[in-house]
């Protein structure tokens, strides 16, 4: 009892006492209080700090962070606010005259504060704390050339409709070829997207040849999925675990036969529909044998909506006459309301005369139709309309020549037109470049009539299926039969039946385990045939009749290890070869080609062999030699000194791997037309790098030369100097002799044909134009693209600014380790007009890089890099010939930088300031700013003079765009940085998201207030 009672006294005690000695602890230990306040602040700054590191962490990995985390941030910010209002409640306190009055009253506060930040720092552990952000989905996908008929709304409210109901998992979406199927499954996939029907959404094309791998891999990518699993069968394990997790519509389209689910890695039974699977076919024997339970036709457009889609492309109007509304109508009726032949024959059509009109429906009305499946004779006659309405016989059988491709392969145009010179007759009696020129207008004809659609790929171009079945069925019909397929039996080859006047084959095989297929090939007619593997290749003997007529051969295996080909004796004689193309194969001996007169085309790209043939030298038809990154085994002769005797080349691509031949002085190469000839070492940045150049600067002509070794007086006396002279692209690495300059010592007349130039390691430059020696010419007039890089004697790039260098195509100008380079010295008549991008890095002796004339002309600045150029002191000078920019002569308002969107400075400790106030106010483009480790940087924006507005009374900020769309604000390692623009130009910032500003000891507070406070700021890290 007396426990009892005892316990009872000492709680009694407790909640009698403790709140006493609250009070006396909030009267009597306000300075403790306060401590800890500041503490615990300090903690939870480190602890936000933490947090905000492991945000940027998660945003460069394109990762999502958790609300939790948010949500913490933004309370912790809130705190840390109220925070700084208490200590400075806390200084006016301490000064107060009621002072324990005052601390009694704080001090409870500061406890409540305490506890809550202490909670804060305990609530800082987040799982998960970010996670990644997913694809956008059907999104992706356009709209743009869907139209909502009546016929198409039907299947898909039908479609939609089995979707929301989940009444079975396997639908079927069938139709012609042409009629829309792709284009409604997206609409639906996007419907149901945005109707939250599924968890995800998924589509790809499954298409021939079948490619398991491919499908299942972009299954992967737009799930988000990271896969640790490499072989197939993990890999297709692992999706099918996903896809029963969640709800998932996914969309196969362009089915042609049955697919194995489980190797694709898709869960499927009937009571199963977590994962409902929508396949679009041709065949409805397709959704058959796939087991799908609802099988919904697409029907064909109606009298009515084929008028609108016809009107549309055939661009008829209300203006039109009613003799060509007529004609067009019964045309429209011969389409029967297959979508693609009304939008090819209509595009046909569009713009013509209304005999033209006429004859087209007479055409349709007349034409006999092929023994193939109901439905398709009509849509036949329709395309074969587009293909016999082309006034230009190239493009016609450029089209048939297309239809050798796969479906829904990216034809690259440059081998359509090595490998078509035996079928088509562009330029047969002309030079390869008016050739390739009538061949380029003749594709541009067919796109323009939707016969082919530009493809990913700049220069590569894509058949729709349908027009390219109708292409090998005129091919058929017309004498030119074309034999093409995927996975095809070689044995098929030696039937006389079905080779029966086959003018071109063109068999695209995937050979599993690296197998090796022998083909024996009779057809008498044949004149192409290409033959692309991932195994070895053996073509046999079945009689010489059969290459008699044979124009190109092209053969290509695509196995990294298999490589090896075996080709007839007899074919290695055939006697009216034009184009040879073994690419990427180990031919070992191919001294066969010295006995094929005929020969046109040469393209062993990417082969190894044993010997280079002398005997080419005597192939007088021979006009394109391809050797790029061609192994020769074994060194007989002097490659260039052989090449170079080939009179009748007109281009040539030679590039020799593991070879350490020099480039040749005593060539002459003065008749080709295109070049790339490169002797350089390989890296795989510098391939990538002038490969990136090549693309963009140069279509015709690269000369990338290694050591090249001789006396600067004796180069113009060479024959090789041609090749210099009509460069487009010149890499120059290591250049011997005793070259000081590009000009004139290459070239007096200025090399106006160049796009592109590359200096690396050339010891002795010391200029790149030394007017001095010059003559008055323009020079570099064409030049778009400028790297300088490794220079150790390089002291200025023009000696004499008064040359005629105006650089006015100059695009990109990237100068890197040139330590002797004093003075860039842009002309001051330099018409920068074109520049975008400008990287300048480790230039110690630079003090300056632009005149403010020169600036005014970097109209199209984009992109401005300088890195460690530790004696730069301007990059405007504020000085030009003895006028202060300000002057008279000068306006401030002609200097502009209106595209400048990336500006990074790192390491240049010179360096006090950026630009004047007079330039940063007219940055409305500028997105990112990035300054790093700048030891005497003092301001961003603004000199020491430029602080003081009583300055130019005249300064008036009127262009309220300034900064609207700087984004990214970097500020590192300045330990000297004061301010980063003047109080009386300070912008606004309503798209600033991130903000980084460490390392800053000496930077005003009110200099990055207005950042803090930006409406969109996401992230931020200050530290000075």
């Amino acid at each position: 009892m007396e426990d009892f009672f005892l316990s009872i006294a000492t709680k009694i005690v407790e909640y009698a006492v403790s709140p006493i000695l609250d009070h006396a602890r909030y009267l009597c230990c306000f300075h403790d209080f306060a401590l800890n306040l500041s503490n615990d602040k300090e903690q939870l700054e480190l602890t936000r700090d933490s947090v905000e590191k492991k945000i940027r962490e998660a945003t460069n990995r394109i990762e999502k962070v958790e609300p939790p985390v948010e949500k913490w941030l933004k309370d912790v910010e809130k705190v840390l606010a109220e925070v700084r209002l208490l200590e400075e409640r806390i200084s006016i306190v301490n000064k107060s005259y009621l002072t324990r009055k005052c601390q009694y009253s704080l001090a409870k506060e500061i406890a409540r504060k305490t506890t809550k930040m202490i909670q804060l720092n305990r609530d800082s552990k987040f799982e998960p704390f970010s996670t990644i952000i997913e694809l956008p989905g059907m999104k992706y996908y356009s709209s743009n050339g869907f139209f909502m008929f009546k016929s198409t709304e039907a299947s898909y409210n039908k479609l939609l409709e089995i979707l929301e109901n989940k009444s079975v998992s396997m639908i079927g979406l069938v139709g012609l070829g042409g009629s829309g199927k792709t284009t409604l499954a997206k609409e639906v996939g996007k419907k149901a997207e945005e109707m939250k029907l599924f968890h995800k959404v998924v589509i790809t094309t499954v298409s021939q040849p079948l490619d398991i791998k491919r499908i299942r891999n972009e299954i992967i990518l737009q799930l988000g999925l990271d896969l640790k699993e490499e072989l197939d069968i993990g890999r297709a394990q692992r999706l099918s675990q996903r896809l029963r997790k969640d709800t998932t519509l996914l969309i196969l389209d362009d089915v042609w036969e049955k697919l194995n689910f489980e190797d694709l890695g898709i869960p499927f039974d009937e009571s199963y529909k977590a994962c409902c699977i929508l396949i679009t076919s041709r065949s409805k024997e397709v959704c058959t044998s796939m087991q799908c339970q609802s099988i919904i036709e697409l029907n064909l457009l109606s009298d009515k909506e084929a008028w609108t889609l016809f009107t549309h492309y055939a661009n008829i109007t209300d203006v039109s006459s009613e003799a060509l509304k007529g004609v067009a109508r019964k045309i429209i009726n011969e389409c029967k309301g297959l979508p693609i032949a009304i939008v090819t024959v209509g595009s046909t059509l569009r713009g013509k005369t209304i005999e033209d009109f006429e004859l087209a429906f007479s055409r349709l009305e007349n034409s006999k139709p092929l023994n193939i499946s109901k439905g398709l004779i009509s849509p036949y006659a329709c395309l074969e309309l587009s293909y016999t309405n082309l006034n230009n016989q190239l493009a016609q059988s450029l089209l048939l020549l297309c239809s050798m491709f796969p479906e829904d392969y990216e034809i690259d145009l440059e081998d359509l037109f090595r490998f078509g010179r035996g079928f088509c007759t562009f330029g047969m009696f002309g030079t390869m470049e008016n050739a390739r020129r009538e061949m380029h207008e003749a594709i541009a004809i067919l796109k323009s009539c939707f016969l082919l659609m530009q493809a990913g790929t700049k220069g590569n171009v894509k058949m729709h299926d349908l027009v390219r079945d109708v292409a090998l069925w005129i091919a058929s019909k017309s004498g030119k039969a074309i034999f093409t397929g995927t996975e095809v039996d070689p044995s098929v080859l030696a039937d006389d039946e079905i080779m029966k006047d086959k003018q071109a084959i063109a068999l695209w095989n995937n050979v599993k385990n690296n197998g090796f297929l022998d083909y024996r090939i009779n057809c008498p007619t044949l004149e192409i045939l290409l033959l692309y593997s991932r195994g070895g290749i053996k073509v046999s003997d079945v009689g010489s009749q059969s290459w008699e007529k044979l124009k190109t051969l092209a053969i290509k295996i695509l196995s990294l290890h298999n490589k090896v080909l075996s080709l007839a004796e007899s074919l290695q004689s055939a006697k009216n070869l034009q184009t040879l193309s073994l690419r990427e194969l180990d031919l070992g001996d191919i001294s066969f080609v010295e006995r094929m007169q005929a020969l046109e085309i040469l393209d062993l790209r990417g082969s190894t062999f044993e010997k280079l043939p002398i005997r080419i030298v005597e192939l007088k038809k021979l006009k394109i030699l391809d050797l790029y990154r061609c192994i020769i085994r074994e060194k007989n002769v002097e490659p260039y000194k052989v090449v170079g005797k080939c009179l009748a080349l007109e281009e040539l691509y030679l590039y020799l791997i593991k070879s350490e031949e020099y480039f040749g002085h005593d060539v002459s190469f003065s008749k080709l037309q295109r070049y790339v000839i490169r002797n350089t070492s390989y890296s795989y940045r510098d391939e990538f790098d002038n490969t990136t150049i090549m693309k963009k600067y140069a279509q015709y002509r690269s000369l990338l030369i290694d050591k090249f070794d001789v006396p600067a007086q004796n180069f113009i006396s060479l024959p090789i100097k041609d090749l210099f002279m009509r460069a487009e692209f010149l890499h120059l690495e290591d250049l011997k002799g005793n070259f000081k300059n590009i000009i004139p010592s290459m070239d007096q007349s200025g090399m106006n044909q160049l796009n592109a130039l590359r200096l690396k390691y050339c010891k002795k430059i010391e200029c790149l134009i030394d007017s001095t020696m010059n003559t008055s010419n323009n020079v570099f007039s064409k030049l778009g693209y400028l790297s300088l890089e490794s220079l150790c004697s390089l002291q200025e790039i023009f000696c004499d600014p008064s040359s005629r260098c105006f650089l006015e195509n100059l695009r990109e100008l990237l100068i890197k380790d040139c330590s002797k380079l004093n003075n860039i010295s842009f002309l001051r008549k330099s018409k920068l007009c074109n520049l975008k991008v400008l990287s300048i890095s480790t230039c110690p002796l630079l003090t300056s890089l632009f005149v403010p004339s020169s600036v005014q002309s970097l109209v199209l600045l984009e992109e401005l890099t300088i890195s460690s150029c530790s004696a730069l002191r301007h990059i405007t000078e504020e000085v030009e010939e003895r006028n202060n920019v300000l002057s008279n002569t000068q306006s401030p308002s002609s200097l502009t930088l209106q595209k400048l969107r990336i500006l990074h400075i790192k390491n240049c400790n010179n360096l006090e300031y950026i630009f004047s106030v007079f330039l940063a106010v007219r940055l409305v483009s500028l997105e990112s700013v990035n300054i790093y480790e700048n030891r005497g940087l003092k301001y961003v924006f603004g000199n020491e003079k430029e602080r003081n507005l009583a300055v130019y009374p005249s300064f008036q900020q009127t262009d309220t765009k300034t900064f609207s769309n700087l984004a990214t604000l970097f500020l590192m390692d300045l330990p000297n940085m004061i301010d980063i623009w003047p109080e009386y130009c300070r912008p606004h910032l309503p798209n600033l998201t991130n903000l980084h500003c460490t390392g800053c000891p000496k930077l005003l507070d009110s200099s990055i207030l207005e950042m803090v406070t930006a409406p969109n700021l996401q992230q931020k890290q200050l530290q000075w």
